[in-house]
C-alpha cells in the first residue's frame, strides 16, 4: 500500500529542506511514540523470513507479519494526511523522508 503513496518519482527534484527536517522530525516522534509497533512489525517478518528460509515457510507467520506492516503502514498514512493537509510540497517532503528513514517500507516510484 506505501508503494502507491510514499516514494517520488525519480525525476522530481528534492523537496525544500526545511519541509523535510520538519517531516523527518515529526515521522521519528511517532516511531518513537509507537516503537512497540515498528518493532512487532519487524520482528513478526523476520520469523516469518527465517521459516521461509529455513524451507518451513508459514503462511500464518507470513500473514501476521503483513497485518503488522499494514498497521505501521496506516499509521503513517494517517499521520501524513495530518502534515500534508493536501499541499503537494508537503507531501513530498513527507514521502520523501519516510523513504529515507524506512527503506524496508519501500521506496516506490507513483
Amino acid at each position: 500500500m506505501l508503494g502507491r503513496f510514499f516514494g517520488r518519482r525519480k525525476w522530481e527534484q528534492a523537496p525544500d529542506l526545511a519541509l523535510s527536517s520538519q517531516a523527518a522530525t515529526l515521522i521519528r516522534e511517532y516511531a518513537s511514540d509507537h516503537a512497540s509497533l515498528f518493532e512487532r512489525a519487524q520482528r513478526l517478518r523476520e520469523k516469518a523470513d527465517r521459516l521461509e528460509m529455513a524451507g518451513t515457510p508459514s503462511e500464518s507467520a507470513a500473514n501476521r507479519a503483513e497485518r503488522a506492516r499494514m498497521e505501521v503502514e496506516a499509521g503513517l498514512l494517517a499521520l501524513r494526511d495530518a502534515f500534508a493537509l493536501f499541499v503537494q510540497e508537503r507531501e513530498r517532503a513527507f514521502d520523501h523522508e519516510i523513504g529515507r528513514l524506512y527503506p524496508a517500507l519501500g521506496t516506490p516510484v507513483r
